[in-house]
């Protein structure tokens, strides 16, 4: 049955990955095949909701045929990109199967995944993000006490100008901020698998997380280097939900529209977008997005000029701090 041999490919796959497999990359696998199992098992007849599916279905059910009736069905109920990484899934661990002497023949041979879709994010304008930056720092009055300007600015000049991810953001520590002896401050960022990059911080971002800091410190007492950057009024940690949230708001109260997919996620295409109008190479926008395929970097559009550690300072970001900044002043 399948479900005998899951943990020993997973085992296979954390050796031969070069980082290895962190839980949530093990996750995703099991649950793909998962998927895989659970659409051969209902072909077959059985019940699509049974508990552990991955019991149920043979490894000798890896079959040519099967494989491609699973295959249909799985396409026409799942978005392009979620099949592909599952077609992909299943290709590794039908390959593992076959060198371990489990299968004779690769049943995914004739399977061609679909594309991804390349529509370009759509991000915001200069205009809409000079919007959004005056509604993230300007006190307002008869709000709750949730709000906490200096906090949203810092948390804005940071998704703005180096495109971190959600998540990446509120994984952040008073420690990721790095000042270097030449004056420059970098963003330590863990990413995907665990991968670390630094990322150049503009004076005008630096400018707002130091205002931020000072306030925190005032409130919450002095920081260690290892806690959590970015909290709530509550003193608890920032989880992407409430950032989401938080985004959501600023857009609301903007006018600006709101962009597919998750609120914070949009500022990560506006970033990128900046940098490349701005002249920056590809590859040098690949690196402090964090994407391991150029090609991902690529729908971004054709670029040059400039190279990585001063690809943040070009960002037309800055020019939108700078303009808002008498506002908390």
């Amino acid at each position: 049955m399948l479900g005998d041999v899951v943990e020993d490919f997973l085992t296979d796959r954390a050796t031969l990955t070069r980082r290895g497999l962190n839980d949530k990359s093990r996750a995703a696998y099991r649950q793909d095949i998962t998927a895989w199992a659970r659409q051969l098992h209902a072909d077959a007849g059985g019940d699509p909701e049974a508990d552990d599916v991955l019991a149920l279905v043979p490894i000798s059910g890896l079959t040519d045929q099967n494989v491609r009736i699973a295959y249909r069905s799985l396409r026409e109920s799942s978005a392009a990109a979620t099949c592909q990484r599952r077609v992909g899934t299943l290709r590794l661990f039908t390959h593992w199967l076959q060198l371990e002497g489990h299968l004779l023949v690769d049943p995914t041979l004739r399977i061609e995944a679909p594309e991804r879709p390349s529509r370009l994010p759509a991000g915001w304008s200069v205009d809409e993000l000079r919007r959004l930056a005056r509604v993230a720092s300007t006190p307002r009055e008869g709000t709750d006490r949730r709000r906490w300007p200096a906090r949203d600015r810092a948390i804005f000049a940071v998704l703005v100008t180096t495109g971190v991810r959600a998540a990446e953001l509120c994984s952040l520590t008073v420690g990721s901020i790095r000042r270097e002896p030449d004056g420059e401050t970098l963003l330590r960022v863990i990413g995907k698998g665990d991968k670390q990059r630094n990322l150049p911080l503009p004076p005008e971002a630096v400018d707002a997380v130091d205002v931020y800091l000072t306030e925190l410190e005032a409130r919450f007492g002095a920081r260690d280097s290892a806690d959590s950057l970015f909290l709530l009024t509550s003193g608890k940690q920032l989880r992407p939900g409430a950032l989401n949230h938080l985004v959501e708001t600023w857009i609301r109260l903007a006018g600006v529209p709101k962009q597919p997919g998750e609120a914070a996620h949009a500022f990560r295409h506006s970033a990128a977008k900046g940098l490349i109008r701005s002249g920056v190479p590809v590859p040098a926008v690949q690196g402090i997005l964090g994407h391991e395929d150029l090609k991902t970097t690529g729908i971004y559009v054709k670029a040059t000029a400039a190279d990585t550690r001063d690809a943040v300072l070009l960002s037309p970001a800055r020019e939108v701090l700078r303009e808002t900044a008498e506002t908390t002043a």
